[in-house]
C-alpha cells in the first residue's frame, strides 16, 4: 500500500515515484508537518521550454501539503493553472539578487527542495546562499545528486567539488565540539553550528536546519543555558511523571559536569525511594564508582545485597 506522498504523485504524475524513489522517504520527513501553513520552495518546475509543461510535482505539493503557500521557480516562463496556493517564477537558481527578492516576498521557507538545472555550480550557490538564510527546523533537499557524476553537469566521477562534498565537510563541522578541527576555513564549515542533521540517502540528500552549539560530554557544563534548560526540564517531569528511574539522566549530566556533590545526593535520594529496585541500585552503584564516589557506591551496593539476601530467604 502506497503511502499518502507516493499516491499523490501517482495521481500528479510527478516522477518523484517512479523514476525516482523519493516519495516515501519524504513521506517520513514531512507527515509530521503536513497540516501546517508552511512556505515551500520548489527549484525546478519541469517541463524545459514548454510554457505548458511540467508542474507535476507542484500539483503534487499542493495535495500533500493541503494548508501550504508553494513557489515554483523555473528558468523557463511557464504558464500553469495548479492552484491559488501555487505560483511560479522565472528566473535562475545562480541568481542571488532574484533569491533575495524571493525570500523577501514569500518567505521564510519552511522546505526548499533543488530539483533545478543539477548544475554542479548552480546547486553550490544556492545552497550557499540560501540554507544560512533558512529559519530553524527548516529543511532543504537537494535532488537527483546523481547528476555530481556527470562530467556535462561539472560533475566528476569521483563526486569532488560537489555537494556530496559539501554534506560531508558540514557533517564533519556539525563535531567541532566533540573534537573536530577542520582543515580548511570558509563559510560551508560555519554551516555546522546551523545544522541539526544531515541525512544522505540515493539521490537525494537532505539538510536540516537547527542550533547545534549544545555542548559535548566531553565538555559538559552547566554554565552553557542549553544545559541548564535540558536539566530544568528534565527535572521539571520527574515531578509530572515520577518514576524510580527519573534520577538516573540528572546524575548522568551532574557527573559529566563534575558536579558530584550533586549526582551522589540524587542517588542517595533514588536508592532510598526504591531499596528493592534491583537494576535500579545496580546501575546507582556503578555511576557512584564512576564518580569516584566509592564510599555511597559501597552503601548503595549494601542496600542491593540486603535486597537480593531478602529474595534468597523467599
Amino acid at each position: 500500500m502506497l503511502d499518502p506522498l507516493s499516491r499523490a504523485a501517482v495521481r500528479c504524475g510527478s516522477d518523484k515515484f517512479g523514476a525516482h524513489q523519493y516519495t516515501a522517504f519524504y513521506n517520513e520527513i514531512f507527515s509530521g508537518i503536513r497540516e501546517k501553513p508552511i512556505n515551500i520552495l520548489e527549484i525546478g518546475v519541469g517541463g524545459y521550454e514548454q510554457a505548458m509543461g511540467g508542474g507535476s510535482s507542484l500539483r503534487m505539493w499542493a495535495e500533500y501539503f493541503p494548508y501550504a503557500k508553494i513557489i515554483g521557480l523555473d528558468y523557463f516562463a511557464k504558464e500553469l493553472s495548479i492552484s491559488p496556493r501555487v505560483k511560479i517564477l522565472q528566473g535562475s537558481q545562480d541568481d542571488t539578487i532574484l533569491l533575495n527578492r524571493i525570500l523577501e516576498d514569500y518567505g521564510p521557507f519552511d522546505i526548499v527542495i533543488d530539483d533545478g538545472s543539477h548544475l554542479v555550480s548552480h546547486v553550490e550557490t544556492t545552497f550557499r546562499h540560501l540554507y544560512p538564510l533558512l529559519p530553524n527546523d527548516a529543511i532543504y533537499i537537494v535532488e537527483d545528486t546523481q547528476t555530481a557524476f556527470l562530467p556535462s553537469l561539472g560533475g566528476s566521477p569521483t563526486g569532488a567539488e560537489s555537494i556530496f562534498e559539501i554534506a560531508n565537510r558540514i557533517a564533519l563541522s556539525m563535531h567541532v565540539l566533540e573534537g573536530y578541527n577542520p582543515p580548511i576555513s570558509d563559510e560551508i564549515v560555519d554551516f555546522g553550528s546551523i545544522t541539526a542533521s544531515v541525512t544522505v540517502s540515493r539521490n537525494v540528500i537532505v539538510f536540516k536546519r537547527g542550533v547545534n552549539t549544545y555542548p559535548s560530554n566531553l565538555g559538559f557544563s552547566f554554565e552553557a543555558p542549553e544545559v541548564q534548560k535540558i536539566y530544568e526540564l528534565i527535572a521539571a517531569e520527574s515531578k509530572i511523571n515520577p518514576s524510580p528511574r527519573s534520577s538516573l539522566s540528572r546524575i548522568d549530566m551532574n557527573i559529566w559536569a563534575k558536579r558530584f556533590d550533586d549526582a551522589e545526593a540524587l542517588a542517595i535520594e533514588a536508592a532510598n525511594a526504591a531499596p528493592n529496585d534491583l537494576e535500579l541500585l545496580a546501575e546507582l552503584a556503578r555511576m557512584m564508582n564512576w564518580a569516584g564516589r566509592i564510599e555511597p557506591a559501597k552503601a548503595i551496593q549494601s542496600k542491593l545485597k540486603r535486597a537480593l539476601d531478602q529474595l534468597d530467604a523467599f
